[in-house]
């Protein structure tokens, strides 16, 4: 039973080192905790609905986030108060969205 069990073992890692090996750069995803800490931009256009810096945040009616999600109203997080700045309710906007470990949060905004 140990015999099998040792053979067991160096045949997953060997596996596993051949597809490690067999896979391109360009291939490769971060997995396991670095997968959990990868962060990753989107682009989106919406009007603004409201806004509060002292969180800071902002409500957008957005059209679809492409690989994000669909076109609805909601609050984003924002990542510094100073991207508020020159925004009023009911202007046209582009931003760039990032997807992390905090959640979504707008981390750049200007009126279109």
């Amino acid at each position: 039973m140990r015999l099998i069990r040792k053979f067991a073992a160096v045949f997953c890692l060997s596996v596993g080192v051949v597809l490690a090996t067999c896979t391109s750069k360009k291939e490769q995803t971060a997995e396991g905790p670095a997968a959990a800490v990868q962060t990753k931009a989107y682009q989106g256009r919406g009007t603004v609905k409201g806004f509060d810096p002292k969180v800071p945040m902002i409500e957008l009616d957005h059209e679809d986030i492409k690989g994000l999600m669909p076109a609805m109203e909601m609050q984003f997080h924002i990542k510094d108060k100073a991207l508020l700045q020159g925004l009023s309710v009911g202007d046209r906007v582009e931003f760039t969205i990032e997807s992390g470990v905090g959640g979504l949060r707008i981390v750049a905004i200007h009126k279109v």
